[in-house]
């Protein structure tokens, strides 16, 4: 790879300013720098590195750096601002890392053949003791509480994703299996834009009715939104025998929808077929499709099953626009403003029809949202706004999955575990493709000490959502944890921390899997992580935020916690 000074290869040990980067041990050494980083941090790093002077967009070092897996918008803010504490950066006036408002970010200092010399003030202190890790010349503790500012918005716990399944329709590898990509909009729309991810969400949704189907959840599609799709490659990435894609263009006052039923073994079309519609019929084309695709992937009648898989609708066309602007809000999973946003828009929707349980369901989940992630100004009051929006969806319609998930939310922050239960296998009666149902199933499972039984919920939920996002991971290790499985917790937890460096309970669990490991170098160094992330960790603050039902689990749990230096 070039730099200024000619080839250096960024496979070894290179030098940035007066620092020393080592990609093999994540280390950054020099002046009063001794500190080692996650692999992200390097690679990120290391990235940049590749392509100094030049600014590169955030998109593409994300892309580069975590690929296909769903990744918090602050993962990527946060490990700059650790590559900046270890490099001794100012970010107003930068030296070395460079951030261009909407553009990206560029590596202003080029990467320099490693000299082997580090610098005398690293190497050993004065009294021959190993040095002190620091970041950007100062104390590790002096910047503690500037560092937990930072990610306080990266860190928020994202529990709301967490899925299981009760029953098990029968094995995986029996059914069909079909991903619902989404449907590209082709020319303007004139304000209609919101159909085209309308359809693929109810395609999906009723789809993953189907208990002789597996449907891939609608975030591992989504991440094939843009850009072109090589059906092969899509086919291999999710496990899927077949692909549901189309397109909707506008025509006039009207809607013109294509729809194709792709054979990912050989990208042959199993059926095709053109729809003209508008707005307000674009349900017809729902139902026409479902009673065309459902006799092809399965062995059910179509216009009896397709009925069957219809997802709550409304007959306003205003309250429809509404609840579309709405869920993409709400899917972006970003933070505070965009879920009150959504908010804003489902109760637009319920002005329009108040009787549109889906939009009551969704409501419900924005309030959840609220109270899972830290944001409600009184998380009682959230609870119960949630459940009250969810009880209306179920009166209005019984047959919403998504309405009982969020009762089983609701449940299960208020302790009541049993009720929670109940509550999502209703969900999964109703939708066995439900990952985030599987998921929440599993937490309930081990933290009620049947942890093997939470560990295949989560390969479950892992298949149905491919591209998952980290909390996936992060209750995988803690199941492995519970079964004493330790080398498995730590790299499921290590899988999470690649997606979402921030988050300190995912610290907190691998500083604790170190520890009961007997990787004490590994353990001091995650508790470190955790100080860092919050400088006032409390021991007992922490065993309260997880509720094992056996005492044997949460001694089990706060032993760890004690070995790896927490008190």
């Amino acid at each position: 790879m070039k730099s200024q000074s000619g080839f250096i290869d960024l496979r070894g040990p290179y030098r940035i300013g007066s620092c020393r980067v080592d990609p093999a041990t994540g280390r950054i050494q020099g002046g009063d720098c001794d500190v080692r980083l996650q692999p992200q941090a390097i690679k990120v790093l290391t990235y940049l590195a590749g392509r100094p002077g030049e600014v590169v967009p955030r998109s593409e070092i994300e892309d580069a750096i975590w690929q296909d897996r769903v990744v918090g918008y602050d993962a990527l803010t946060s490990i700059i601002f650790k590559l900046r504490k270890a490099l001794g950066d100012d970010p107003k006036e930068p030296r070395i890392i460079e951030t261009l408002s909407k553009r990206g970010y560029r590596l202003l200092a080029a990467p320099q053949p490693d000299t082997g010399q580090i610098g005398e003030e690293v190497a050993e202190q004065s009294d021959g003791t190993p040095p002190r890790r620091r970041f950007g010349g100062r104390p590790l503790r002096a910047t503690a509480a500037a560092m937990a500012t930072a990610f306080l918005a990266a860190g928020l716990f994202w529990l709301t994703s967490r899925d299981d399944q009760v029953e098990a329709p029968g094995p995986l590898a029996t059914r069909s299996a079909v991903v619902v990509l989404p449907f590209q909009q082709l020319g303007a729309l004139d304000g209609r834009e919101h159909l085209a991810d309308g359809l693929t969400d109810d395609l999906t949704t009723a789809l993953a009715k189907s208990r002789n189907l597996l449907v891939i959840a609608r975030d591992s599609a989504f991440v094939y939104k843009d850009g072109t799709v090589d059906y092969k490659e899509v086919a291999q990435r999710l496990g899927v025998d077949y692909i549901l894609r189309g397109t909707v263009r506008g025509s006039g006052e009207g809607l013109r929808v294509n729809v194709q039923l792709v054979d990912a073994s050989n990208g042959s079309h199993r059926w095709a077929e053109s729809f003209d519609s508008d707005a307000g019929r674009i349900f017809d084309v729902e139902d026409r499709v479902l009673r065309a695709v459902v006799p092809l992937l399965t062995e059910e009648a179509g216009s009896a099953e397709s009925e069957r898989l219809l997802v709550a609708r409304t007959s306003s066309a205003a309250a429809y626009r509404a609840f579309q602007l709405g869920r993409q809000h709400f899917y972006l999973y970003r933070n505070k403003p965009e879920n009150a946003k959504a908010r804003k828009f489902f109760e637009e929707a319920l002005t329009q029809d108040p009787d549109f349980a889906m939009a009551h369901a969704m409501l419900a989940w924005t309030y959840v949202f609220d109270a899972v992630n830290g944001w409600a100004s009184d998380r009682t009051a959230a609870l119960r706004r949630a459940d009250e929006a969810a009880r209306l969806a179920i009166a209005a319609d019984p047959e919403i999955p998504l309405s009982y998930f969020i009762t089983g939310l609701v449940f299960r922050e208020r302790g009541e575990d049993v009720k929670a239960m109940v509550e999502v296998e209703k969900a999964l009666a109703l939708d066995p493709n439900y990952a985030n149902a599987h998921v929440l199933l599993a937490t309930l499972f081990y933290y009620a000490g049947r942890p093997a039984e939470s560990v295949e919920r989560l390969k479950q939920a892992m298949r149905l959502n491919p591209h998952h996002p980290f909390n996936y991971q992060f209750h995988l290790g803690q199941a492995y944890f519970v079964l004493r499985d330790y080398d498995k917790a730590i790299e499921a937890l290590l899988a999470g921390v690649e997606s979402n460096p921030a988050s300190e309970r995912l610290h907190i669990w691998l500083a604790a899997s170190y520890a009961q490991a007997g990787r004490m170098d590994d353990a001091d160094w995650e508790a470190e992580q955790v100080r860092i992330l919050n400088p006032d960790f409390s021991l007992a603050a922490i065993t309260e935020a997880f509720p094992f039902k056996d005492p044997v689990d949460r001694d089990h749990f706060v032993a760890a916690l004690r070995k790896a230096g927490f008190s």
